[in-house]
C-alpha cells in the first residue's frame, strides 16, 4: 500500500470521528461565548417540535422515494436504450440524458413547476417536486446504467446471443444481473445525492422538512439552531448509506468500478 494509499484509507476510518470532535468543540465554544443560548434549544426538548418536523421528514422521504421509483425505471430504460441505439434515434436520447445532466436542478424545478402551472396540470407544489427530481435523476441514472452495462465484455453478450438467447433474454439474464451488481454502489450514492435535493423544494414553497422548519424558526427565534438540527437530520439519514455505499464500491475489484463520463469525453 503506498503512503497516499494509507493516508485515505486512515482518513476514511477516522475522518468522520475527528470532523465529530471539531464540530462538538465549536458548539461549546459557541456556548460558552453566548453565540448560542440554551434559551432557543428548549424547543426541541417539547415532543410537539418532533411530531411538527416529523410532519415534514415525511414528505421529505416521500418525495425522495417516489422520485427514486420513477428515475430507477426510465433511468433503466433510457441507459439501455443510450448503450444500444446508434443513428439519430440514438442521438436524440443521448442529447436527452446530457441537457438533463448539465442543467441545474433548480432550475429543472422551477421549470417543471412553472409548466404544471401554466398547463393547469397541478398546483401541487410536491407533484412538481417529484416530476423534476425524476427528470434529472434518470438522466444520471440512465448514464449510471449505460457504463454498467458497457462495463461487461463483449464476449458474454456474443455468447448469449450465440445460443439462441434474443436480445431482451440476453439482457434480463446475462447482462442486467451482472451491470446491477456493478451499478450498485453507483445508485447508493445516487440516493443520498436525491435524498439531499429534496431540500432544494423549499425554493418552490413544497412542505417538506425544510419548510417545515421556517415555520418552526419563524415562531421561535431560533434560525441557526433549527438548521442545525435539520443538518444533522440529513446526517442522519444519509451517513448510514454513505458508508454503505462505500463499503460496497470497496468490495469490488478496481477494474469493475463504474466511471461516470460526459458525452464529449466518450466521444475521444
Amino acid at each position: 500500500m503506498t503512503a497516499f494509499a494509507a493516508l485515505r484509507h486512515h482518513w476514511s476510518r477516522h475522518g468522520t470521528l475527528i470532523a465529530g470532535a471539531i464540530v462538538a468543540v465549536v458548539i461549546v465554544l459557541a456556548f460558552a461565548t453566548g453565540r448560542l443560548e440554551a434559551r432557543k434549544w428548549e424547543p426541541f426538548l417539547l415532543p410537539s417540535t418532533w411530531r411538527f418536523l416529523g410532519e415534514g421528514l415525511l414528505v421529505t422521504l416521500t418525495v425522495a422515494a417516489a422520485a427514486l421509483i420513477l428515475s430507477l425505471t426510465f433511468g433503466l430504460l433510457l441507459g439501455i436504450a443510450r448503450s444500444q441505439l446508434r443513428g439519430p434515434l440514438g442521438w436524440i436520447v443521448s442529447a436527452a440524458i446530457e441537457l438533463a445532466r448539465a442543467t441545474p436542478i433548480l432550475a429543472i424545478l422551477l421549470i417543471v413547476l412553472i409548466v404544471l402551472l401554466r398547463t393547469g396540470l397541478t398546483q401541487n407544489a410536491v407533484i412538481a417536486g417529484i416530476v423534476g427530481l425524476s427528470i434529472y435523476n434518470s438522466a444520471v441514472i440512465a448514464e449510471i446504467v449505460r457504463a454498467g452495462i458497457d462495463s461487461l465484455p463483449r464476449g458474454e453478450v456474443e455468447a448469449a446471443r450465440s445460443l439462441g438467447l434474443s436480445y431482451p433474454q440476453t439482457m434480463r439474464a446475462v447482462v442486467l444481473p451482472q451491470a446491477l451488481a456493478r451499478m450498485t454502489p453507483a445508485l447508493v450514492s445516487q440516493l443520498i445525492t436525491l435524498i439531499k435535493d429534496t431540500s432544494l423544494l423549499f425554493i418552490i414553497t413544497a412542505p417538506e422538512l425544510l419548510s417545515f422548519g421556517r415555520s418552526f424558526y419563524n415562531f421561535y427565534g431560533n434560525l441557526l439552531e433549527t438548521y442545525i438540527v435539520i443538518g444533522i437530520i440529513f446526517f442522519a439519514i444519509n451517513y448510514p448509506l454513505s458508508r454503505f455505499s462505500r463499503r460496497l464500491e470497496t468490495q469490488r475489484p478496481s477494474d469493475e468500478r463504474l466511471r461516470i463520463v460526459g458525452e464529449e469525453e466518450r466521444a475521444t
